[in-house]
């Protein structure tokens, strides 16, 4: 899993190829949040998601780094990719809270 934030005026990727059972783990826990949450997410549970994508990577990077180092116009959608992405390394998938809602 990968992920690229600007540091410094300058792209960085990040990886990581080894994803911990407990990140699964912490991944079901905010997806529980989040839906309970809807379309009004808080910023509080954006920190949380953040974080945790922080956690997924390992720390080598930090929450300052992505609040700063991704576009406003892609930050869910990156957190959205991660987050499905360890959700689906564990034989789930799920979709974007604000499309479910949409759909309905």
């Amino acid at each position: 899993m990968q992920i690229t934030l600007k540091i410094d005026g300058q792209e960085k990727q990040f990886s990581n190829d080894f994803v911990k059972a407990r990140v699964f783990r912490n991944a079901l826990k905010m997806n529980e949040k989040m839906r309970q949450e809807g379309n009004e997410i808080s910023v509080e549970t954006f920190d949380e998601m953040i974080a945790f994508v922080v956690n997924v990577f390992e720390n080598q990077f930090t929450m300052d780094d992505v609040w700063d180092g991704l576009e406003a116009g892609k930050l869910q959608d990156e957190i959205m990719r991660v987050f499905n992405s360890v959700l689906n390394i564990g034989g789930l998938e799920t979709k974007s809270i604000i499309n479910d809602e949409e759909g309905k």
